[in-house]
């Protein structure tokens, strides 16, 4: 399975090798995290492959830091999750907008 979260214009990842996508202790509300089998952190995108069996919950946390770096109102674009094999098996967030204002 395949999650992709494309990010805002005016946001970058926070440098992901001081919060690994899989360490859920900087996170503590994370109650339900699952450590991805291999994760890309991009310009333009968090994307990570997860291994899901039958019998796992269907639903589990995904977490990563972001950090706002241009004032602004942008796009929100949706985030999805895709099954690689079976690609009739999808989900997709809603889509939005946000807005950095300019810190004192």
């Amino acid at each position: 399975m395949i999650v992709a979260d494309h990010l805002p214009a005016g946001f970058e990842i926070d440098n992901p090798r001081l919060v690994s996508s899989g360490d859920t202790g900087t996170l503590p509300w994370i109650e339900d995290g699952v450590e991805p089998v291999n994760s890309e952190f991009r310009d333009d995108r968090f994307s990570a492959a997860f291994e899901r069996k039958d019998g796992d919950p269907s639903i589990f946390t995904v977490a990563y830091v972001v950090r706002a770096v241009s004032p602004g109102r942008y796009a929100h674009p949706q985030a999805y999750v895709e099954d690689m094999y079976r690609p009739d098996r999808f989900g997709r967030t809603a889509s939005g907008t946000v807005e950095i204002t300019a810190g004192q």
